[in-house]
């Protein structure tokens, strides 16, 4: 399986250390990484030279993620777009994030805007059908994101034949969900994993995420926390996973000391 990193992550390592850019890369492709989780904002100012500088760091764009505001407005012209530019940088992948929905929000307008999200999934879906993409949905950790637990986003899928599943570890749990019991609802559809791990201990440092519960989750290397990890790695191998797993860790206190950590942890267990 190979191994990526978001390049998120990359960017503040060089921020937090005083690297470069082109430095930090050098040393992630050392740790074992060889592809990245890229945002479409970070491609967008000039895609030929992000393609160009990941080609010299031989790394590669596993996936690419974007948010958008379908649920408010359908019109999905730019979603098409960001397929475009995934398939420039050479993404077999993406990941959609299709819009918020306030929880103050009516029945009725609840009910639109997920019908309008559904329609812009389903173009986007078979337009990237001809690209050689797949278009996802994770488990986003926002109480505002209809598709943040196992069983909203079964429903996307279930509107959404060709919808896949990135499967996210660690946010499960923010929503009070079972991450392993998540995973054996959603196992048919998981077609990308995110391996993001969540500490307790607020000696991680870094900016903590508030669960249902009011429990302060910190971020962690993968491996180190309290999400079963080594257990969904076992199950992935029996269910036949063979693709990308994603480390992930945002808002880390040290990025460059969390991805080697991660990849290191992560190298001893797929061999």
């Amino acid at each position: 399986m190979k191994i990526s990193v978001f390049y998120s992550h990359i960017l503040v390592a060089s921020e937090q250390t005083g690297l470069t850019v082109t430095d930090v890369l050098k040393q992630v492709h050392e740790f074992g990484i060889d592809a990245v989780e890229l945002d479409l904002d970070q491609a967008l100012p000039d895609k030929e030279e992000m393609k160009e500088r990941l080609e010299r760091a031989n790394i590669s764009v596993a996936s690419m993620y974007a948010f958008f505001d379908f649920g408010n407005d359908p019109n999905v012209e730019p979603g098409l777009k960001f397929i475009d530019t995934a398939a420039f940088l050479g993404a077999g992948k993406v990941l959609v994030i299709p819009g918020f929905i306030e929880e103050s929000a009516g029945t009725e307008e609840r009910d639109n805007a997920l019908q309008r999200m559904v329609g812009a999934l389903q173009v986007m879906c078979d337009y990237a059908e001809q690209k050689n993409i797949l278009v996802t949905l994770e488990d986003f950790d926002d109480f505002r994101a209809p598709f943040s637990t196992s069983g909203e986003l079964l429903w996307f899928m279930e509107q959404v034949p060709k919808l896949g599943c990135t499967f996210d570890t660690g946010n499960f749990l923010v929503l009070g969900e079972d991450e392993l019991e998540a995973f054996e609802k959603l196992k048919a559809r998981i077609v990308h994993v995110h391996l993001k791990d969540r500490s307790l201990d607020e000696g991680n440092g870094g900016v903590p995420k508030i669960t249902t519960d009011g429990t302060r989750l910190f971020p962690s290397p993968v491996g180190y926390g309290i999400i079963r990890i080594e257990e969904i790695l076992n199950r992935l191998k029996a269910n036949g996973y063979r693709d990308t797993l994603a480390i992930e860790h945002f808002d880390a206190a040290n990025e460059l000391s969390y991805m080697e950590q991660s990849a290191e942890w992560l190298r001893s267990r797929l061999h």
